[in-house]
């Protein structure tokens, strides 16, 4: 079985391995830069789910983005997700905040990444389980406390306004690529919402990249 193949079951997780040919992710993610004092590499990993709901119209394929109303990227399109309950599978927390965020219940969801996320004043990695999600009675659709919703094209998706990572990786998800990735975020987070340094993954070997600009829209 491939290095892929094993990472996207149903119950995918990153290994915490300090062995490089386990995981070359979270090599990166001990070796990064810190910009404060007291932190660790490698404090603590909390689990996280973000789910890209997709539909065809008009022969045109569209995602739903929500507006975040509050709470960690208040301002900013995203797609829906959240916390981990008790006992919870990766899928199972996946369907349960985008019915909570949105009002959708996907009928047809895909496991597509997981992606490793660091601030470089803080010492918590924050690991993402991506799905791509279809199939669902959009007559449910609602605005949240939370999350506005609102359809996009495909073409048009607004990285301006959505964390800067986004546009990164996003371009391999609506390839149907399935991969991995590590994006370390300059001090500050999401007030500057800039990425330093990042690892992208089609296989297990990948160079590291460092960000020299600021450009969302055409991310190098």
């Amino acid at each position: 079985m491939s290095y892929l193949q094993l990472r996207a079951g149903p119950n995918s997780r990153l290994p915490l391995s300090t062995k490089a040919e386990d995981q070359s992710l979270y090599a990166h993610v001990r070796a990064r830069r810190l910009e404060a004092d007291g932190i660790g590499a490698l404090d603590k990993v909390k689990d996280y789910t973000l789910v890209e709901c997709f539909r065809e119209r008009g022969g045109r394929r569209e995602l739903l983005l929500g507006f975040k109303k509050r709470g960690l990227g208040v301002n900013k399109y995203n797609g829906f997700g959240g916390k981990f309950e008790v006992g919870e599978t990766p899928a199972e927390c996946a369907l349960r905040e985008t019915r909570e965020e949105c009002g959708l219940s996907p009928r047809r969801l895909e496991w597509k990444a997981q992606l490793l996320f660091t601030f470089r004043d803080s010492g918590t990695v924050m690991r993402v389980h991506v799905f791509e999600a279809s199939d669902f009675d959009e007559a449910a659709l609602v605005e949240t406390d939370e999350m506005r919703p609102e359809w996009f094209d495909v073409d048009a998706l607004p990285y301006d306004r959505m964390w800067h990572d986004d546009a990164f990786w996003m371009p391999l998800l609506l390839d149907g690529v399935a991969f991995e990735a590590w994006f370390d975020y300059a001090a500050g987070g999401e007030d500057v919402n800039t990425v330093a340094e990042y690892v992208l993954n089609r296989t297990p070997a990948s160079p590291r990249h460092v960000v020299a600009a600021r450009n969302a829209a055409s991310p190098p």
